[in-house]
């Protein structure tokens, strides 16, 4: 895609974070907008100060989770916009909790928004993006994708799928000429995880790696910027940050050992507890 102006980009998670700069990256560029959130409030707001840009942008209130609803929303999008150029799967939570203190309900949770909702979009946007002059697919996966976490198991099994789901669609894509982006950020600077800090079950280790993140973090619009550069360049994986690709390497190279080092880690923490 050489171009986003007057091209239709579909954004689900538009409500804040990533999600919101890249709604605003991509007006500044003259791209037309759908955005989608299960918050009507934050999603208005995104809205908002996308059309003061100068570009269409309607809203969709959304459950990525819910199959009915998502083919519903992609009608209101085909009917408001009669394209789709670019599909963006931004929706995404994380859990901070350990398996054992992990109940179904989370599972099911981290599996609606963070899997379900990537299959939905590709599916059901699927024939409208094969129809468009160009196409292109971004999917959300993180760094956590590349490792088993500790107090992250549904986030990191959901990104790992994303991640495989991501290389086996652009393997199948590829004749259409639509290119699949997995995506894997390290530590953004958003509010994910703040947002999300009372599911913990371990507040004083989630506080912690919050504000390790937060050292790390790289701003989102420079993350934003790397995404949408991938784009253009028809790239199949990007890392954003360097701890994304110092934990790509570590694990590749020494798989076993960093596997190791993590449950040592593990072992220490807990005995200090």
């Amino acid at each position: 895609m050489d171009t986003f102006k007057n091209k239709v980009a579909v954004i689900t998670g538009a409500g804040g974070g990533i999600g919101l700069e890249l709604a605003l990256q991509l007006a500044r560029q003259g791209c037309n907008l759908a955005l989608a959130d299960i918050s009507e409030e934050n999603v208005k707001e995104t809205q908002r100060q996308a059309q003061a840009l100068g570009v269409k942008a309607s809203i969709h209130l959304v459950d990525v989770g819910n199959s009915e609803v998502y083919q519903n929303f992609v009608d209101q999008v085909v009917a408001e916009h009669g394209q789709v150029n670019l599909l963006i799967n931004n929706a995404g939570i994380t859990l901070q909790r350990s398996f054992e203190n992990h109940s179904v309900d989370d599972w099911e949770l981290a599996l609606r928004v963070n899997f379900w909702g990537v299959i939905h979009g590709c599916k059901y946007f699927l024939p409208h993006l094969k129809a468009a002059d160009q196409a292109h697919i971004v999917n959300l996966s993180s760094m956590a994708g590349f490792h088993g976490l500790p107090s992250q198991s549904s986030y990191c099994a959901t990104k790992a799928a994303v991640r495989a789901l991501s290389e086996t669609l652009g393997a199948e894509l590829a004749a259409d000429g639509i290119t699949v982006t997995s995506v894997h950020p390290g530590a953004i600077g958003t509010n994910m995880i703040r947002n999300t800090l009372e599911r913990s079950d371990d507040m004083a280790r989630a506080k912690k790696n919050m504000e390790m993140a937060a050292k790390l973090a790289l701003p989102v619009e420079a993350a934003v910027a790397k995404i949408l550069s991938a784009v253009k360049k028809k790239q199949v994986r990007i890392r954003i940050g360097k701890d994304a690709v110092i934990l790509d390497l570590v694990k590749r190279l020494m798989p076993v050992t960093v596997q190791k080092l993590i449950m040592r880690a593990m072992r220490k923490s807990t005995a200090k507890t």
